[in-house]
């Protein structure tokens, strides 16, 4: 499910309708310029962080209204992440990855279903594309096209 919403003939980002302030903490500095490419489109401000304590630092000085967390960072990994921010914030996290184990369909070993468990909102496989970013940051924030819209 694509966060797009048919209006007329334009199709708007439902992130459009209400900007949102997006802290990614990521090692991968590709990574995180891309969705910060992907954000400015919506009109979102993103601010970056390299690394765990980093981002957790940032996320105790200023206000988001999401945070996106790789998994797999050197240092604290992103699941000690998601459970430090979770233990101080309610905010609507989004756990990404591009990891899985091989053959595994068990959500006790996908490390995004570990994710979800350790107070994760809501996840992202890597590699994704621009709807799927924003129908995550939708869904995190609780704002899917309603029932009936039509979506791309």
């Amino acid at each position: 499910m694509a966060a797009l919403h048919q209006h007329g003939s334009e199709q708007t980002p439902y992130l459009a309708r209400a900007a949102a302030r997006i802290l990614v903490i990521d090692d991968d500095a590709c990574v995180g310029r891309a969705i910060q490419a992907i954000m400015i489109r919506c009109q979102c401000e993103t601010v970056l962080a390299s690394r765990a304590h980093a981002g957790i630092h940032t996320f105790r000085t200023s206000e988001f209204d999401v945070v996106i967390v790789d998994l797999f960072m050197p240092g604290m990994n992103g699941l000690d992440t998601i459970k430090k921010i979770r233990s101080k914030s309610g905010v609507p996290i989004i756990a990404m990855s591009g990891f899985r184990l091989r053959n595994s369909l068990d959500a006790e070993q996908d490390f995004l279903g570990m994710a979800i468990r350790h107070g994760a909102t809501t996840s992202l496989r890597k590699p994704f594309s621009p709807p799927q970013l924003v129908a995550a940051i939708d869904r995190s924030r609780g704002m899917a096209p309603p029932t009936g819209e039509p979506s791309l």
